[in-house]
Formats: C-alpha cells, sequence, structure tokens
C-alpha cells in the first residue's frame, strides 16, 4: 500500500510529469477503451506545485465536458480506477506484474464484463497480473475469452472479444476457501468444466436466488 501511495504521489513530480515514459502503444490504447468505455470520460493529472509541498491535483473530464471535476467529487467507480490508468500510463511497462484487488468493485455487471476484456488485453500487451475477485461476471468472461481460442480465426467472427481470446497457458486461476479447523485458507486450482466455466462456486448463490423465486412463484400461484 505504501509504495503504491507512493508511486501515484511522485507522478505528480515535475521532472517526472513533463518526462514520462513513453507509454508503449498497445497500454496507450488499453487506458484510452477504459476511459471510452468504462468510465465515459478523461482522467487528468497536473503536476504539484510547488512539488516539495502538495499532491499531484487529479482529476475527471466527463466525455463532452469542458470543465473537470477533482477526483474526490466522482463516483467511487472513477475513483477505483483512475489509479490503474495512471498506472497503466505512466509506471506500467510490458514484462511488469501489476496486481489489481477486485476490479470489479462499484462495476455494473457490464462494465465489469468490459473491464476483464481489458485486463485480457493488458495480458497480450506483455502485462503480467494478478488479480483477486470475488466477481462472478468477471470469471465467466475469463472463461469466455480462454474458450475462444479454441476456436479457429475464422470461427470468432462476430463474438464479442474475438480478439481478446487467451490462451489456456496464458491463464490460471485459484480456488480460495476457508481450512478446516480455523487453519487459514485452502488454495486449489480449477480448470474449465464441461460447461464452459470455472466452478468457483460463485454461481451457486445465484441459483439459490433462482430456487427460492421458483418457490415463491409456486407457492403464489396456489
Amino acid at each position: 500500500m505504501v509504495d503504491f501511495l507512493q508511486e501515484l504521489i511522485t507522478l505528480g513530480d515535475p521532472e517526472r510529469f513533463l518526462s514520462p515514459h513513453r507509454t508503449h502503444r498497445s497500454i496507450a490504447a488499453i487506458c484510452s477503451q477504459i476511459e471510452e468505455i468504462i468510465l465515459g470520460g478523461s482522467i487528468l493529472m497536473d503536476p504539484a506545485d510547488p512539488p516539495e509541498y502538495q499532491y499531484p491535483r487529479l482529476a475527471y473530464r466527463p466525455k463532452d465536458w469542458e470543465s473537470k471535476l477533482p477526483l474526490v467529487n466522482t463516483s467511487s467507480m472513477v475513483s477505483e480506477l483512475a489509479p490503474v490508468v495512471l498506472h497503466l500510463r505512466h509506471v506500467v511497462n510490458p514484462g511488469d506484474v501489476l496486481i489489481i484487488e477486485e476490479p470489479e468493485a462499484h462495476l455494473h455487471p457490464a462494465m465489469q464484463v468490459q473491464l476483464m476484456r481489458q485486463l485480457a488485453a493488458m495480458i497480450k500487451a506483455g502485462i503480467h497480473m494478478i488479480v483477486m475477485t470475488h466477481s462472478g461476471w468477471v470469471l465467466e468472461e475469463l472463461a469466455n475469452l480462454v474458450r475462444l481460442s479454441s476456436l479457429p480465426e475464422s470461427g470468432r467472427a462476430g463474438i464479442d472479444g474475438s480478439d481478446l481470446a487467451l490462451e489456456k497457458h496464458q491463464v490460471g486461476v485459484w480456488l480460495f476457501e476457508p481450512g478446516r479447523h480455523d487453519e487459514g485458507s485452502g488454495v486449489t486450482q480449477i480448470e474449465i468444466d464441461e460447461s464452459g466455466l470455472y466452478p468457483s462456486g460463485l454461481d451457486d448463490v445465484a441459483v439459490q436466488l433462482h430456487n427460492n423465486w421458483a418457490q415463491v412463484t409456486r407457492q403464489l400461484e396456489n
């Protein structure tokens, strides 16, 4: 956490800000996609002035707005994803390891799917990633992208995310479950099952909710 905050603060150093590292073309495109498709606006950063007394000024400009909002006045979705965009744009290079905890936080399910596709694009750009998630939507889209790699190029036409297919060897999924007798967590690597999904158990909640709905519906009809 300290490393993360220190890195974010030093992005505003004028010397570094005015001479930023050259963002890899693929990574720059990913930043633009996150801003356009998910955030609906641009993440902006002005260097601290004077640098020794202030943090950099972070802001968000919604699409088609001339003015910009301080990041602290934006939605939790924007404020959560802004550091990811900034790190990609100013820090991360192919070959680096990027760790993201619960990227689905504060995102509508449709946007969780879109973000998973951008995570896949990061992998294809050469960024190594460790992602922690509690989202069935994220895992389902990941499974879809891995299964796409089993199709020939000609068979992927018309499928959303077809250009972001991931090979099985590029992805590993591990399930963490409470251990017995309070002995920490058990960790199990899981593979895509016959249904084409990662058997994480996250969809059990949806199944139970549907069963409860069906039970209530039957009772009402009776």
